[in-house]
């Protein structure tokens, strides 16, 4: 996925997206998979969809990041056997984030900083009503029930990044529990880390306890999977293509998207 030429929400991870990995999947001989992301993220429970299937399918996966995956992204590599990086490359943050439609557009807000928000907004209320003032016309922007949601979120996301690397990538450490905690909790840390967009490279994510590999140690590997991320982000820039879902049989899910239609191309 690359720079959407509507909105963000056009290259997110969406539920239409296990549609495209089943399709590219099926008929796949094997149990083990390399999974090339390249991805800015999108909805948690898409997400879990996707690995899910996809885990059901292969004993093992390795995941493996020219450039970045982020967000859902960055939960999608947790739950595999392995990691491989390059220099260059990049996880992101986990903490969920919302689209809120403010002022006629899409504005993301990670839903740790809703909830820290609106407990600044009760506590400043609580010492002087006035500022009811201030705070009324923000909050009455947000959607009902965003609260709620965004709880829910942040313990989801937790609970899978856990699981997932308690079973799949730390499944050989007696302490897996415990390192798995540490690096969710790391990865999850919307104060710590500021911002979703903050780039964590392999290093830090192998000081975490994260298997991680650097690609470059196989330059044959590393020239294979550079092409194919070269060959998927020429065709984001020079055609409509927003999304490729595609195996090494040439089997593809193509997601197009313009200003005036959108659509999905199939190719066998």
């Amino acid at each position: 996925m690359d720079q959407p030429v509507v909105s963000p929400v056009d290259v997110q991870v969406t539920w239409a997206d296990k549609q495209a990995f089943m399709e590219v999947i099926r008929g796949i001989q094997g149990d083990e998979l390399a999974l090339i992301l390249h991805s800015p993220g999108g909805q948690i429970e898409a997400a879990q969809s996707i690995v899910e299937y996809i885990r059901s399918k292969f004993s093992r996966v390795t995941a493996i990041v020219p450039d970045a995956a982020m967000s859902a992204a960055t939960l999608i590599a947790l739950s595999a056997d392995k990691i491989l990086m390059g220099r260059q490359s990049n996880l992101g943050p986990i903490d969920p984030q919302f689209m809120i439609p403010l002022q006629n557009t899409l504005v993301p807000i990670s839903a740790q900083s809703l909830l820290e928000e609106f407990e600044r907004a009760r506590k400043e209320v609580k010492h002087d009503r006035d500022s009811l003032l201030v705070w009324a016309p923000k909050i009455q922007q947000y959607p009902p029930g965003i609260l709620e949601e965004a709880r829910n979120a942040i313990e989801l996301t937790k609970k899978l990044g856990r699981e997932w690397l308690a079973r799949y990538m730390l499944k050989d450490e007696p302490s897996a529990n415990k390192i798995a905690g540490h690096i969710v909790n790391y990865l999850s840390n919307h104060k710590q880390l500021r911002s979703h967009a903050t780039p964590i490279r392999a290093e830090r994510l192998k000081e975490l306890g994260l298997v991680v590999e650097n690609l470059e140690e196989d330059q044959k590997l590393q020239d294979l999977v550079l092409s194919v991320y070269h060959a998927a982000r020429i065709t984001f820039q020079s055609t409509l293509a927003h999304k490729i879902v595609e195996n090494s049989d040439g089997r593809a899910f193509i997601r197009i998207v313009s200003q005036y239609s959108q659509g999905t191309v199939q190719r066998k």
